[in-house]
């Protein structure tokens, strides 16, 4: 039997589990500023606005999140940094130079958290734009009745009531961007799975190190539904006081 205490495996996984959350909640705070903002411009009136988004995306929708991840963890290094077997013309390079320096480094973090946000703002800004929608359009009327500006009425009304649509498919989705931070492990950041893999190259036992990652991601998702219900009923609570 292993023991988790002398190991240092037990540790370690411990910090990649830090590491995990600290990926999730940064993707998500980015991701959801996209997907607002993806919805909006999908909502816009003018087609040359709303295609590209529309069109952007459908492709991130459509492409295997591992490919989206190494698309930017691999390629974006790729773009930028002057390797001798690239393809890209010296003037690209010459750029990245300018831009970053000679000696720089991307951080594989910020790559994954990229690749992370704009996954989840690829479904979320779906589950925005219906929430959007299923605002009474009579809601903007009543905000121009009142004196109040577009900008006014979409923070003040819209956008309070926009919350109850959305919430649960956001809820949902924040928890697939949970498990999704396990494939980012593929591009060199050291969250759980990646601890994992270590603990189990060195030990040889594979169903004690991944049965215990599990446990962890099952314990991070089991609370994070718990607060998201709390969230949603309070948000709710209205709906449910009885009319006097």
């Amino acid at each position: 039997m292993i023991d988790f205490f002398t190991t240092g495996h037990f540790a370690a996984m411990l910090i990649g589990a830090k590491t995990t959350l600290y990926l999730a909640f940064s993707a998500v705070i980015l991701g959801f500023l996209l997907a607002m903002g993806f919805a909006l411009l999908e909502l816009s009136r003018f087609r040359f606005v709303r295609w590209p988004v529309t069109f952007f995306v459908s492709i991130i929708r459509s492409l295997p999140e591992l490919i989206v991840i190494f698309l930017i963890g691999i390629g974006i290094p790729y773009l930028f940094l002057n390797y001798e077997d690239a393809w890209l013309p010296s003037k690209m390079h010459d750029l990245s130079n300018a831009l970053f320096g000679h000696d720089f480094e991307f951080s594989f973090f910020w790559l994954g958290v990229i690749a992370l946000s704009l996954i989840y703002a690829s479904y979320a800004s779906q589950t925005i734009r219906g929430a959007l929608l299923a605002v009474p359009k009579t809601q903007w009327h009543s905000g121009a009745v009142l004196g109040l500006s577009k900008t006014s009425t979409f923070f003040y009304i819209i956008l309070p009531q926009m919350w109850r649509h959305a919430f649960p498919g956001l809820g949902n989705q924040w928890l697939v961007l949970l498990k999704d931070t396990a494939l980012v492990s593929l591009i060199a950041i050291e969250e759980i799975m990646q601890k994992t893999d270590y603990a189990f190259t060195s030990t040889g036992d594979g169903f004690t190190w991944y049965g215990l990652a599990a446990l962890i991601y099952l314990a991070i998702s089991l609370v994070s539904q718990k607060l998201q219900e709390k969230l949603y009923n309070r948000m709710t609570a209205y709906e449910r006081e009885p009319a006097v």
